[in-house]
């Protein structure tokens, strides 16, 4: 190669190291404009997954046809033994469902799971229509991952700003046969959190459904779950009453305070992104219709207006 001129191989070089200087100049200033680099790795989705607390006569198939995107275990409490998803003994309502998923997936979670009952349409759901697709498809995974533990009721309706008070109760022993709940909850409390101080009051939205993320759950070892599940496997209490019982626990087991109410306002913008609501809004987002939603709900909504 003797006939190349002596400084080509420098000149070369020195076209190199230029048209490297201008491809660092230019991403610097990408980056320093906020765009994102195409050699940047595409951020991982969240994973999620939907945990439904059902019986065998649950129709579940509009799961099936508006959720088909989503991954999905749908326990029967009350389902044969042999049963893929089921629970040791059908107790307890829809928190021996939960239990049992939080000890058998403790160490295959997803970034945030999910914990429902079976029926699509539900007096609490907090949304006009009382619809779970609803509340699912608008819940704002990020405020999750960031609170931990969200409750998807916002409605302080049942529950807020005060349901029980157990130190009362514990001190005074009232004899309160409507409120069986309230009488059994202080030795429960007592026996579930070992060494945890008697909260003077206790609130959280009912009825039994939120999301958790990960790191939520595992602040907890799994042998809580374990023990927590056989406390409930080994209970004497009557169904209803101690998934009650757990129902106002959930928020305390995954790290909130006994009195966890968020303001309404807050509480809809964060969890489900609808903010600036006015005070005629936040009223109309849940109203109470009674336990049974009418007959052919949502069609019949216009007859019962």
């Amino acid at each position: 190669m003797s006939w190349l001129h002596p400084h080509s191989g420098l000149r070369s070089r020195m076209s190199m190291c230029l048209g490297l200087a201008l491809a660092l100049l230019l991403l610097s200033r990408r980056i320093m404009n906020g765009e994102p680099s195409s050699a940047a790795a595409s951020p991982k989705p969240l994973e999620t997954e939907l945990v439904f607390a059902a019986m065998q006569s649950t129709d579940m198939s509009w799961v099936d046809e508006h959720l088909s995107d989503r991954r999905v275990s749908i326990y029967r409490a009350d389902g044969p033994p042999e049963a893929n998803l089921t629970v040791p003994v059908n107790k307890g309502d829809e928190a021996m469902v939960y239990l049992t998923f939080l000890v058998d997936r403790y160490w295959t979670l997803p970034d945030v799971t999910i914990f429902l009952h079976g029926g699509r349409y539900q007096w609490h759901n907090d949304n006009p229509l009382y619809d779970s697709v609803i509340s699912i498809r608008d819940l704002n995974l990020d405020f999750v991952l960031e609170a931990g533990y969200v409750n998807l009721r916002c409605a302080w309706a049942v529950g807020c700003p005060a349901e029980l008070e157990p130190a009362r109760y514990y001190r005074e022993r009232p004899d309160d046969p409507l409120h069986s709940t309230a009488m059994v909850y202080p030795d429960q409390f007592l026996e579930l959190f070992p060494g945890v101080q008697l909260p003077e009051v206790v609130g959280v939205p009912c009825c039994s459904q939120f999301a958790v993320s990960r790191e939520a759950i595992q602040s907890r070892s799994r042998e809580d779950y374990v023990r927590i599940r056989q406390w409930l496997i080994d209970s004497t209490l009557q169904m209803g009453t101690s998934g009650r019982v757990l129902e106002y626990m959930w928020h305390i087991l995954f790290g909130k305070s006994p009195r966890y109410c968020l303001d309404p306002q807050t509480c809809y913008c964060e969890t489900y992104g609808h903010c600036d609501m006015n005070e005629e809004q936040l009223k109309s987002q849940w109203v109470w219709r009674g336990l049974v939603l009418p007959k052919g709900w949502p069609d019949a909504v216009n007859e019962t207006n």
